[in-house]
């Protein structure tokens, strides 16, 4: 399971930040469940934060096979909600991950939860470790390990908030210019 741990707390940790991003700002979230015909209150989006923050904390910092399993249906749910919300092709509705920033649906939502399941689920057939709990012997009081969880977090986080549009971008190519041509004309 050393191979997981890092992975795992990566997955735990994004779920944490999204579930703290629905505290601060349920507003998005809220539109994303009202588009689903779900309630989309605020209370709701953050009682749903709530559980996010709570069950990616526990599981980033004890660990054991029943977080790992919570962690993999969250992320389930979420893989599914993205594909509904494809298929509905509403672009105006975001994703509801991360508050304002927030991406609209895609293909890389769908991979990087499915990713995020197979991990957490690997962890929940095997037992990973949370992080406090893993080894008490990490080099440097695990500073360099924690270090390297909190890059692969932010960049998760990156590559579900800006990849989308970025590619999105890409499929439209560029645009069209908007600067004028200047020039002299003789006139006779």
């Amino acid at each position: 399971m050393l191979v997981l741990e890092g992975p795992f707390a990566i997955v735990a940790i994004v779920l944490a930040v999204g579930g703290l991003f629905k505290l601060r700002d349920p507003a998005p979230t809220g539109a994303m469940f009202s588009a689903l015909g779900l309630p989309g209150s605020s209370s709701v989006v953050r009682l749903v934060g709530l559980a996010e923050l709570t069950v990616g904390v526990a599981a980033f910092v004890v660990g054991g096979r029943l977080l790992a399993a919570a962690v993999a249906v969250l992320y389930l749910a979420f893989a599914v909600v993205t594909l509904v919300l494809l298929r509905r092709a509403d672009e105006s509705v975001s994703c509801g991950c991360f508050g304002r920033l927030s991406a609209r649906p895609s293909a890389v939502h769908v991979a990087t939860n499915v990713g995020a399941v197979a991990v957490a689920l690997v962890g929940a057939l095997g037992g990973v470790p949370g992080f406090v709990a893993a080894r008490p012997d990490l080099p440097a009081a695990g500073v360099p390990q924690a270090l390297a969880i909190a890059v692969g977090a932010w960049l998760l986080v990156a590559v579900l908030t800006v990849l989308p549009d970025v590619l999105d971008a890409v499929r439209r190519g560029p645009a069209p210019s908007t600067v004028r041509t200047f020039g002299v004309t003789s006139h006779p």
